[in-house]
């Protein structure tokens, strides 16, 4: 269970080094973090320490959820249900109207938990293009998975 001291937050700069390490401890891209640090959420637990993340790049109504990551000795508590929650209302009230996201490892947490669906990746090439992450070779297998807001 999550705990009643876990605090979720907008990320800012001097939470970027953290986010880091999150993110090499799960094997994530680092690519592109940092140019859109002010659009991630982070929770971190009542020691402070940062113990998931998620972040959005925006492209105008579109947007690429990336680096969603929970820290190992805090997976399968809800904190990452809860972050996805907070990230998807979030985006709903800044106006994003698709999100989408590539994932190698959580299909089915993002299907079953939150209803984001498989989509082929053409229709969205021209849109995301400039992203760092769409562009990475170990994302060109992945999983792409869109959702529309309401």
């Amino acid at each position: 269970m999550i705990s009643d001291n876990t605090h979720i937050a907008n990320a800012v700069e001097t939470d970027l080094d953290d986010l880091f390490s999150l993110l090499t401890t799960v094997s994530l891209p680092h690519e592109g973090v940092a140019d859109h640090h002010n659009n991630f959420f982070v929770a971190r637990n009542q020691e402070n320490q940062l113990i998931a993340c998620a972040g959005l790049e925006h492209y105008g109504k579109l947007a690429l959820l990336r680096s969603v990551a929970v820290s190992p000795d805090s997976q399968n508590t809800g904190i990452g249900s809860k972050l996805m929650a907070v990230m998807l209302d979030h985006a709903a009230k800044a106006g994003i109207e698709e999100v989408v996201l590539l994932t190698t490892t959580a299909r089915d947490f993002f299907a079953h938990r939150f209803e984001f669906v498989e989509t082929s990746r053409e229709a969205y090439k021209d849109r995301l293009d400039s992203s760092p992450e769409w562009s990475l070779p170990r994302c060109s297998s992945a999983v792409f998975m869109r959702l529309q807001l309401k």
